[in-house]
């Protein structure tokens, strides 16, 4: 038995969690609060940690079992061999549920400069350009050839994906 990371449907991760749950698999989804604005108030909402990827303890076949629920896409894999995150990471990340209000998730992955990127969330959704710096945000150029002139747009790291992979 491996804890194994699945990749999920956008927006799956709680649905794909009850649907194990009740096929008696034991599965972890790590969350977080955080506050929410609609038009009319701020409201915190608990949220999964990490979008999209939810952990279960599970031998092969238990693994296809999974792969069939409804909601879940895949098991992550790296290099053709299957993604496993240890019983010490999955104690440290049961530990921090303890405060859901004192957490927050950083990105570790901040596109180098000049690879070019996807705009996947926000305002600018959508948008395609290339990365030209870093401050504490990620600057993305976007280059309108036509008339040889660019436009900087400041969009937090986390909402941008690599041109290639973005599709």
């Amino acid at each position: 038995m491996h804890w194994r990371i699945f990749y999920t449907a956008p927006r799956a991760e709680t649905k794909a969690e009850e649907r194990l749950l009740g096929q008696g698999v034991e599965v972890f989804l790590p969350r977080c609060t955080t506050l929410r604005r609609w038009s009319d108030r701020m409201k915190k909402v608990t949220e999964p940690l990490f979008t999209s990827y939810l952990f279960a303890r599970v031998d092969e076949r238990g693994r296809m079992q999974v792969l069939q629920t409804p909601g879940v896409v895949r098991c992550l894999s790296f290099g053709g061999r299957l993604a496993s995150i240890s019983d010490d990471e999955i104690e440290r990340l049961r530990i921090t549920q303890r405060d859901l209000d004192r957490l927050t998730l950083h990105p570790t992955w901040v596109p180098p400069i000049g690879r070019e990127v996807v705009v996947k969330a926000g305002p600018f959704e959508g948008l395609r350009g290339d990365v030209i710096e870093h401050r504490g945000q990620c600057s993305v150029m976007v280059r309108v050839h036509a008339i040889k002139q660019a436009v900087r747009v400041q969009v937090p790291a986390e909402y941008v994906r690599e041109a290639e992979l973005a599709l």
